[in-house]
């Protein structure tokens, strides 16, 4: 599950226009409701943005997920500016939940300062971000995991596997990267900000190589379900559609929205309804007869998209697919050149417009 806690961002980035997306967020006190509706059906919980730490009681809001569903991980990405929040957050989370791994992901988007700062739209925001990496670092935190992410767009793929390699060497415990995707969420729908299936490839095989690199030694099995995914967005990317796995959206994996809105996923953000119009209950909504209307058109559609939050799950739900990975197999690299693609998957395509 996904939770967008706000779509605020005091970044201007060239692949994201999430700030745009004016609304009336949630309250900690309304996302405790939804928590405790919710049980403890979510494994993995992603609290994203906008940028989270802009929300001063991010914690509080965390804190009440955990205690009320339990999930195994929380993932936090952020863009790392506010580096004693970040900080200070952590702790207070990690300390609180000893039985709950957090993992945080800074996002890096080019080795070299000046132009991961241009890509940002934020001068100074790589020096502020590597403060926050070496803050987390000197954390003593033992169900903490810091990780490098770096987007892959039409922005920085013509720079790797350099761009792998320099962030590696940063020393988190994982470097991990995904394409950029035309997203209603984003309001990226048209940008062209995905990359080229090529240049996508070229950019996960150098990930995986980089990634012993870093200070914690990433396992098998992850590393595993890394290739399983960059191999099969690079085919995608390429234009073959049935290389993603049939998507589980709305059924495995969620996502909700800022103002409460329950999504199957944010590249379609599809909404099953407002949770403030069914009195917080997460149930109500997710069983709701609109809800089973877009699981009948997932059915029927078969969409396809790179998004990671959703294809992690839905590889996972494949059997060859589940079978290689809890094997820990990583295949070899998959370097056929391939065609740039023309526009997003017409499936997709089909969805953003209706």
């Amino acid at each position: 599950m996904v939770v967008s806690t706000n779509f605020r961002c005091n970044f201007r980035c060239l692949t994201c226009n999430v700030y745009e997306r004016k609304v009336t967020e949630l309250t900690a006190e309304e996302w405790e409701r939804v928590f405790v509706s919710m049980g403890t059906a979510p494994t993995w919980m992603t609290f994203s943005g906008g940028e989270p730490f802009i929300r001063r009681d991010l914690p509080d809001i965390i804190l009440s997920a955990i205690r009320h569903c339990q999930p195994a991980i929380v993932n936090i990405p952020t863009n790392g500016w506010y580096t004693k929040q970040v900080l200070a957050g952590v702790e207070r989370i990690c300390t609180a939940s000893p039985d709950t791994q957090l993992v945080i992901n800074l996002s890096f988007d080019h080795h070299v300062p000046e132009r991961h700062d241009t890509i940002r739209g934020a001068p100074g925001s790589w020096k502020r971000l590597i403060d926050t990496l070496t803050g987390l670092r000197a954390l003593d935190l033992p169900n903490l995991t810091v990780g490098c992410h770096t987007v892959v767009s039409d922005q920085n793929q013509e720079d790797f596997p350099e761009v792998a390699r320099g962030l590696a060497r940063l020393g988190a415990d994982s470097y991990i990267a995904e394409p950029a995707e035309e997203r209603v969420e984003l309001q990226t729908i048209g940008s062209g900000v995905t990359p080229y299936s090529e240049r996508f490839r070229v950019a996960a095989d150098a990930v995986l190589e980089v990634e012993e690199a870093a200070s914690g030694t990433v396992a098998g099995m992850a590393r595993a379900l890394r290739d399983e995914y960059y191999g099969r967005v690079t085919r995608l990317l390429a234009g073959e559609a049935e290389a993603m796995p049939v998507c589980h959206a709305g059924f495995l994996s969620c996502h909700i929205g800022a103002d409460g809105e329950l999504w199957s996923c944010c590249v379609l953000s599809r909404s099953f309804g407002n949770l403030r119009d069914a009195d917080f209950d997460f149930p109500t909504v997710w069983f709701s007869e609109k809800a089973e209307e877009f699981r009948t058109w997932m059915r029927e559609r078969h969409c396809t998209c790179p998004l990671a939050n959703a294809a992690y799950t839905n590889l996972l739900a494949e059997p060859a697919a589940a079978t290689r990975i809890a094997a820990g197999v990583v295949r070899s690299p998959h370097r056929q050149r391939m065609a740039p693609p023309a526009q997003p998957s017409p499936a997709v395509a089909a969805a953003t417009e209706t």
